[in-house]
């Protein structure tokens, strides 16, 4: 017995005096490094592209005329007004310059805001960032979402996930509705 525990304790000591590597390992120039957060698979112009496109697709006026790059404390931005009063920004990475995040903002600002038109540019923008969506699950989506805001039971913000895409509407009494896209 006494030299079992022997061996034991020699096994020990042995295992314990080897060294550890706590490095990480190393990294081939084949390996890439993964964006510090999620973002989708297009810089600013292509979005400003696909949304042109999806905006023609529609029958839409709603352009993005020139994508100026805006430089923010987090990420950069750039921002396009329509004529409507409608206006949609989208963030992009500083590190990447590919699209992080997309946001259609339809203001009140004391009048009448017009839903159908928030509608249209919510399907419009869910057209550019998932291009496999067709222009009837585009409108589903959208109606469904809007449908389920202005229910009084609603969750506090109606949300989805296609094709790696999160979707948010939100509907807030002062400040009108707000689309959002980003990537999952």
């Amino acid at each position: 017995m006494k030299r079992i525990a022997c061996a034991l304790f020699a096994l020990c000591l042995a295992a314990c005096g080897q060294a550890v590597d706590n490095n990480p390992p190393e990294m081939s120039t084949s390996q890439q490094v993964k964006p510090a957060e999620p973002e989708f698979a297009f810089d600013a112009q292509q979005f400003a592209d696909a949304f042109n496109a999806a905006a023609k697709t529609y029958g839409q006026s709603f352009r993005i005329a020139k994508v100026e790059i805006t430089h923010g404390a987090v990420h950069d931005y750039f921002r396009q007004v329509f004529f409507t009063g409608l206006s949609l920004t989208a963030g992009v990475s500083k590190e990447t310059g590919r699209v992080v995040s997309i946001t259609a903002l339809a203001e009140e600002n004391g009048e009448p805001m017009d839903k159908q038109e928030i509608i249209i540019l919510s399907e419009i923008v869910a057209t550019a960032t998932s291009p496999a969506l067709t222009k009837d699950k585009a409108a589903k989506l959208v109606m469904e979402m809007m449908q389920e805001s202005d229910s009084r039971n609603a969750a506090p913000f109606p949300q989805r996930f296609i094709d790696d895409v999160r979707y948010v509407l939100r509907n807030d009494s002062g400040i009108g509705y707000w689309w959002m896209a980003s990537p999952a």
